[in-house]
């Protein structure tokens, strides 16, 4: 499987600070609690440096697409209790974990892939289960807007992304059942952690 990440993979934590400062690292862990008593499905997690500092209280499996980033998150997360997993994630036990993350992950993935991902994820989940969405939503001022085209430009070329745009990560999980608990926004709106249940 080719690793479109292996390029970027070092410095992909630098860069996202640099820009964006702790803003998203404070997104991926706004709600984070109980974690000693939950199995976590994270999938995309990246180098996993953001997840350092609550690596001990981490327990369940990590899926990356990029055998260079799952190895930094190897290491970055060396304490934690996850089993880590290379590839897309595979439908294995029905109503095996606690919560899922999807941090950062969606927006690299057309419409339908989310649709069929987030079907899989229910039958994955317990039955109070839910889902920890993290990512950027549509742009609001000039700075964010130009800043947002950069981004996308820049992930075609050295990631191989297909999108030209920002899903409707609502619009997708409200046509698939699924409804909005809770909500925080940071950078006026234009990244968003979301908790998603189903019925």
């Amino acid at each position: 499987m080719k690793d479109d990440y292996s390029f970027i993979a070092p410095y992909y934590n630098r860069l996202a600070k640099l820009v964006f400062g702790k803003k998203l690292k404070e997104a991926k862990n706004c709600f984070v609690s109980g974690l000693e008593d939950k199995k976590i499905l994270l999938i995309g997690g990246g180098d996993g440096l953001d997840y350092q500092e609550i690596a001990k209280k981490l327990h369940g499996q990590y899926w990356e697409k990029s055998q260079r980033m799952l190895e930094l998150a190897k290491r970055n997360l060396s304490e934690s209790g996850l089993s880590f997993h290379l590839g897309e994630f595979k439908v294995e036990n029905s109503g095996h974990f606690d919560e899922v993350w999807l941090h950062f992950v969606l927006d690299t993935m057309e419409d339908s892939e989310i649709s069929q991902l987030i079907s899989v994820l229910r039958s994955n989940l317990k039955a109070n289960g839910r889902v920890y969405l993290v990512d950027f939503f549509e742009a609001k001022s000039f700075w964010q807007k130009g800043m947002l085209q950069v981004m996308l430009g820049f992930f075609r070329i050295f990631a191989a992304h297909k999108r030209k745009n920002i899903p409707d990560y609502e619009k997708l999980f409200l046509q698939a059942g699924w409804i909005k608990s809770t909500e925080n926004d940071l950078m006026d709106g234009w990244v968003c952690a979301q908790i998603w249940t189903h019925h």
